[in-house]
């Protein structure tokens, strides 16, 4: 495709994004769909240039606003990213919206004068609004400036950059090492081994792990590393009975499950169906299928989990959540995302962490984990927790995991023994895990 065909697409995909108001993958994902001939590498340029105007967002609006332009479209963005990210001129955008088949159209006298108040200037000003600054709306800086307060502007430089592609290695297949001989056979190169996951491997973007004899083979499986981490503090040991009860398409199912070395039971439930035939296909190919239950429920209330209470050594908790710390991936979350959704999905994460810890042996653990970076959906909702529940108490994460690297930070202490991740501190997607024994069979 030609430079202005590729951004007469963009410009389309970020219309459609914002008058539907659908998830950006599924637009892109649709888009594509819908025009096959497109090549690879114009669709890696075109996704590129699209999540970038979304990962922007609020500093082109900035700019926009303070030329005192009219419109925020697509076509204005686009002009402006091009001239304060890129550096171009006002001959070479020219030279792209030059009316040519499938490019845009040529540039009115208004978008001139744009590019001309914009040269020389970057897409950051001093005089930005910190909500600005860090892409956030409003209502969203003002929670997240109450957890890290002066840093925050670095966390979430950090969300706003696309993250690596990390892998977890399937133990039960084979080993790390056995897994990267395998990858470089098929010409991936610049594999490295994560920090904190000691079976993880992180890929640069835009590798295709689909088509690899890992991946069909079962020897890896695509997972963040701090999902990764969460498996890790499951602990979930041979020989245990272990409830995964939000269990979406099986990821940490299967790490569990390798960890379990396949011996012991494992009952992945979730309400979606699709997931479950989605994790149902992963487990086979993990060669994991032998210790893994799959089973569909109504919800938190359903009458079969209801009737195992008291069974389960370990009870797996990833709740549903707003997903904010994957930002790195989905950088559309942050302005799909609400303070009402967030009090709804908070009284759903109670209803969900009641049920679990009914659940939990005596002497069992119960895992709440989200990938979300707010505290109504993470800490306030634990220490409630801690405050009914006297028949669990927390374990530290030094407890289950002696041998932690000294770089994962505990914040809080022992009083407070839970573990937040960030991409700016850890390099992970934003992820929340906390961990509690039961000491008593209790009557809630």
């Amino acid at each position: 495709m030609k430079p202005g065909a590729r951004i007469a697409a963009v410009i389309e995909l970020y219309d459609s994004w914002t008058h539907t108001r659908d998830d950006a993958d599924r637009v892109i994902s649709s888009y594509f769909g819908n025009r096959r001939y497109i090549g690879g590498s114009d669709r890696r340029d075109i996704g590129e240039r699209f999540y970038n105007l979304i990962r922007h967002q609020a500093r082109l609006g900035w700019w926009l606003a303070e030329c005192g332009y009219e419109y925020q479209d697509g076509r204005a963005r686009m002009i402006a990213q091009l001239v304060l990210q890129n550096g171009r001129s006002e001959g070479d955008i020219s030279d792209m919206f030059n009316a040519e088949e499938f490019c845009p159209d040529v540039l009115h006298p208004a978008e001139r004068h744009l590019i001309n108040k914009l040269a020389g200037q970057t897409i950051d000003h001093a005089a930005q609004p910190g909500a600005v600054k860090t892409e956030l709306p409003k209502w969203l800086y003002a929670e997240l400036l109450k957890l890290h307060h002066e840093n925050l502007q670095a966390e979430m430089a950090a969300y706003n950059q696309p993250a690596k592609l990390d892998l977890r290695v399937n133990t039960l297949r084979g080993s790390v090492d056995s897994a990267i001989r395998s990858l470089e056979q098929d010409g991936i190169h610049n594999i490295e081994k994560t920090p904190y996951a000691p079976n993880g491997l992180r890929l640069p973007l835009g590798v295709n792990m689909l088509v690899t004899a890992a991946y069909k083979d079962g020897l890896i499986e695509i997972q963040d590393e701090a999902s990764q981490i969460c498996v890790r503090l499951a602990d979930a040991q041979p020989g245990m009975t272990v409830l995964d009860l939000c269990a979406g398409g099986g990821g940490k199912t299967l790490g569990m499950a390798a960890d379990m070395r396949c011996r012991g039971r494992i009952l992945a439930c979730d309400t979606h169906g699709v997931r479950l035939d989605n994790a149902r296909k992963r487990a086979k190919r993990a060669g994991a299928g032998d210790c893994i239950q799959l089973r569909k429920i109504a919800d938190e209330r359903d009458s079969w989990l209801r009737s195992k209470s008291g069974f389960f050594d370990r009870v797996l908790l990833d709740v549903p959540c707003s997903g904010l710390g994957t930002l790195r991936r989905n950088p559309a979350l942050r302005w799909r995302i609400g303070q009402r959704d967030i009090r709804v999905l908070s009284m759903q994460q109670a209803k969900i962490l009641k049920a679990g810890a009914a659940r939990v042996t005596k002497g069992g653990r119960l895992i709440y984990a989200t990938c979300s970076i707010l505290g109504e959906e993470n800490e306030r909702l634990i220490e409630t927790f801690m405050r009914d529940r006297k028949d669990f108490k927390p374990v530290p994460v030094k407890e289950i995991w002696a041998d932690a690297p000294a770089s994962v930070p505990v914040p809080g202490g022992k009083d407070k023994p839970w573990l937040r991740l960030s991409p700016n501190m850890h390099g992970t997607d934003g992820f929340f895990v906390a961990v509690f024994e039961r000491t008593a069979k209790g009557n809630k």
